[in-house]
């Protein structure tokens, strides 16, 4: 009886390690012969992100970002200095 246990659970776990193989090596299958489609679409999918950021950014925006960074600089550096660290 325990012996027809263990054959049980050999063969069940081989069968999920075969289905496990079996899957990996079509993931990998797959991959190789898809690359080139893959690839094509990411350098399309940059270059439309390119497109729309090219635009938008411009120089007040970032005018106004180094003014925020500036006065959180000096809030830090004075509140360092009213507790007296340095």
């Amino acid at each position: 009886m325990i012996l027809e246990g263990v054959k049980l659970a050999f063969i069940g776990m081989s069968t999920v390690f075969a289905f496990l193989v079996l899957l990996v090596l079509l993931l990998h299958l797959s991959t190789h012969l898809l690359r080139a489609i893959t690839e094509k679409e990411t350098v399309e999918e940059a270059l439309q992100d390119r497109r729309k950021t090219r635009g938008k950014k411009t120089l007040q925006d970032d005018s106004r970002l180094i003014a925020v960074v500036s006065a959180a600089v000096s809030a830090h550096r004075a509140r360092m200095q009213r507790l007296g660290r340095s």
